[in-house]
């Protein structure tokens, strides 16, 4: 599911979501949590395809309206998810099955893995100059929790 997600949306340059409320259609995670409290993390689900959007207009989300990001809008939004204690979930149905929830560095890491095997030019227009600033903050990141780990 990753790995298809992943050629998608770099293949596409092109990502979809439901806004509910102003916000990103989400759900509790099943994964992860706030270790001091068990409370689950929110997560914020996303699709490669604007039709499996589509489908998750049921329930709690059937005013959602669907919308699109690009490859380089989704991935100064993962660094966000990742500022703000949330996880990205991907593929899920309505019901919220078939999903899989990533932390959102490990699913930059997956991005720029593929834009860098199939050589996809990446054109950044807010937080980012370029795709090794991009790689730069990773790099930082990675060894943030690294050294969060070794206390």
């Amino acid at each position: 599911m990753l790995q298809e997600f992943i050629e998608t949306v770099v293949k596409n340059k092109e990502v979809f979501y439901l806004e509910v409320d102003e916000s990103f259609a989400m759900c509790g995670s099943q994964a992860f949590y706030i270790e001091e409290t068990k409370e689950a993390i929110p997560v914020a689900l996303f699709w490669e395809d604007e039709d499996k959007a589509v489908a998750c207009k049921a329930d709690e989300w059937a005013k959602g309206i669907v919308k699109s990001a690009t490859l380089e809008e989704f991935i100064e939004i993962c660094f966000g998810m990742q500022v703000e204690t949330m996880a990205v979930g991907i593929g899920f149905n309505a019901d919220l099955s078939g999903g899989e929830e990533l932390v959102p560095v490990d699913l930059i890491k997956a991005l720029i893995k593929e834009i860098d095997r199939t050589k996809t030019a990446v054109t950044f227009s807010d937080s980012f100059e370029s795709l090794a600033q991009v790689k730069q903050l990773l790099n930082q990141i990675e060894l943030d929790i690294t050294d969060e780990e070794a206390l």
